[in-house]
């Protein structure tokens, strides 16, 4: 069970069928922020609301937990050929670009994620701890009541239960390596 392959799931059903996001976190009883951390790969859902989220989908619950085939025991992403993945918040223009999509049972997921230049986003919390390497450009990353300042080359790990947002706050987009440890 992969966090990233039932959020995915998820999203994919529920434009299916119709609904907005607003409309599934009703029919499911949950709320619409928890839902969309849920698409997001930020918050893992109890067993009891997967049930929930899957009889308001109208579907077997075992379609939210499929996976694409056998996960192989290695994946080999080459430049240019990541997987783009659509994440909240697409107003930021933050691009984000899956780095091991298709290795099921996954302890933790690695992106390179792309800023432009004087973008940001609202803040989230996550289940799991993050690690981020600077690649190229200079971001400002908020957490808490905290700002720091980095610039290639820099790496911060953090736990992300802690409110955060990166900020672009240059006219130079920022390409950074992020990696999300996976809770199950």
């Amino acid at each position: 069970m992969v966090t990233m392959d039932i959020a995915l799931n998820i999203r994919r059903l529920r434009e299916e069928k119709g609904f907005t996001l607003d409309a599934l976190a009703k029919a499911a009883r949950v709320t619409k922020g928890f839902l969309s951390q849920v698409e997001n790969f930020r918050a893992m859902p109890s067993l009891p609301l997967l049930y929930k989220i899957a009889e308001a989908l109208e579907v077997e619950p075992a379609i939210l937990f499929s996976v694409s085939s056998k996960s192989p025991r290695f994946i080999l992403t080459r430049k240019g050929k990541s997987v783009v993945i659509e994440r909240e918040y697409p107003e930021s223009g933050f691009i984000y670009r899956a780095l091991a999509k298709g290795k099921n049972s996954k302890t933790m997921e690695p992106f390179l994620l792309e800023i432009p230049a004087r973008a940001t986003r609202k803040s989230v919390c996550t289940n799991g701890d993050e690690f981020i390497f600077v690649l190229q450009g200079i971001v400002d990353f908020h957490l808490g009541r905290d700002i720091v300042h980095m610039k290639a080359g820099d790496s911060l790990y953090f736990e992300g239960e802690i409110p955060h947002f990166p900020e672009n706050p240059t006219d130079k987009p920022v390409l950074m390596l992020v990696i999300y440890s996976i809770t199950h």
